[in-house]
């Protein structure tokens, strides 16, 4: 089955380069900066005041029929003209879970469940832009490297679109991952080695075939479909903003596309601030994290070849698979996005990430797979550390649900 036509938004102006900020095109197809290669991720760039100028008065994302993440096509490269199981999706829950705030004493914690999307996982927002942007581009291959819920999603969706997918895994991706993968139908190439080993080779092959790249951290596009889970916390708190917003870490993907929507949001005049945005990372795989704390009072201030100074490669060790990264690929328009907001980085220790299991499922009947409870940990730290206060209203981004993994609700 043909898919519908996808248009293009005529306010997006194409990207810019997060190293040496060269602009490129709207039609560029390296994924990368002319000039930099791999290390130029691009961040797609928008004419913010045109938008501004055509929203409407009142709620200015009207759903016109279509309650998901396409609503927010003014702020969106891609504009699909009619509805398609792979890529009609969004609108997840925004909790106000009562028995968690009471046991935290947190009367206004927010729980963004994004364990509702089709894959059951918050990466199915960047697999929607990315087969819209194969049904413009008329691709019918794509590739991709993932420790699991990036695979999972694009084998989800990839199955209702037609459209044919290779994925690379890292030996240590869950069993249960993978069979969602090879349930879909998908190719998948399991790796002796690690998610950025997977990743490398993921970027080889598909330069080499050319097909379509699902890599998120590598293709500026996808960054943009994440944008709409921020986008959305705003529309369902009518557009006032939350005093701090904790997003699980491991590419930088998920934290910089958050910050980024509430930046928008302000640019257009929705919104008339942006909250702190913390990106969590466990405690084995912090590199981001590790960075901020070394560069202290200055980590705001460092420039983009700063900041690939100062994050150094680790060995990733969590239970947090999906955020188990020793590289962040996106580590530049994270680091951009989070010090804009004000926020940081946060580590947490495996067993804080247990213990969040343990409370999202038993107060808020939310099962989180590790690294989908990792933001909600990063909170709870937060909180002990006096980041946030009592009366905050703050927002934990649950992204992946408990069946992606799980043995580890075993060992809760």
């Amino acid at each position: 089955m043909q898919l519908p036509q996808v248009g293009t938004n005529p306010h997006w102006t194409g990207y810019a380069c997060g190293l040496c900020g060269r602009a490129h095109p709207v039609d560029h197809r390296g994924f990368v900066c002319a000039d930099c290669g791999d290390e130029g991720i691009l961040d797609a760039t928008y004419d913010h005041a045109a938008i501004r100028d055509g929203l409407p008065d009142g709620d200015p994302f009207p759903a016109r029929g279509r309650p998901d993440l396409w609503r927010y096509a003014a702020l969106l490269p891609l504009r699909p003209e009619a509805p398609h199981a792979c890529w009609s999706l969004g609108d997840t829950p925004l909790h106000a879970p009562h028995r968690l705030r009471e046991h935290l004493g947190l009367p206004h914690l927010l729980l963004k469940d994004d364990t509702a999307l089709p894959s059951a996982s918050l990466k199915d927002r960047a697999t929607a832009v990315a087969m819209a942007d194969c049904a413009r581009l008329g691709v019918s291959h794509v590739a991709a490297a993932s420790t699991g819920n990036a695979a999972a999603s694009l084998a989800v969706l990839a199955a209702r679109a037609g459209v044919r997918t290779t994925i690379f895994v890292p030996a240590a991706a869950p069993r249960a991952k993978l069979a969602q993968l090879e349930l879909h139908g998908a190719e998948v190439r399991r790796i002796d080695g690690t998610y950025d080993e997977a990743f490398d080779l993921s970027v080889r092959e598909t330069r080499e075939h050319g097909w379509y790249s699902r890599n998120c951290a590598y293709n500026p596009l996808l960054v943009e479909g994440k944008k709409t889970c921020g986008l959305e916390i705003a529309h369902a708190l009518d557009f006032r903003a939350p005093d701090a917003v904790f997003v699980p870490t491991g590419d930088g993907c998920i934290v910089s596309s958050t910050a980024k929507a509430f930046h928008e949001l302000v640019e257009v005049g929705r919104l008339d601030r942006v909250p702190a945005v913390f990106g969590v990372q466990a405690a084995g795989a912090a590199p981001l994290c590790l960075a901020w704390r070394e560069a202290g009072a200055r980590a705001a201030a460092l420039t983009p070849r700063e900041v690939l100074a100062a994050v150094a490669p680790v060995a990733p060790a969590t239970i947090a698979d999906s955020i188990g990264v020793g590289v962040p690929r996106n580590r530049l328009k994270a680091w951009k996005y989070v010090a804009r907001s004000g926020g940081g980085f946060l580590a947490v220790e495996d067993e804080a990430i247990r213990e969040a299991i343990r409370l999202l499922a038993r107060l808020a009947g939310v099962w989180a797979e590790p690294s989908g409870a990792a933001g909600f940990a990063g909170l709870m730290q937060a909180r002990a550390q006096g980041l946030i206060g009592p009366h905050d209203k703050v927002v934990a981004l649950v992204t992946g649900h408990g069946l992606k993994d799980p043995l580890a609700a075993v060992q809760t």
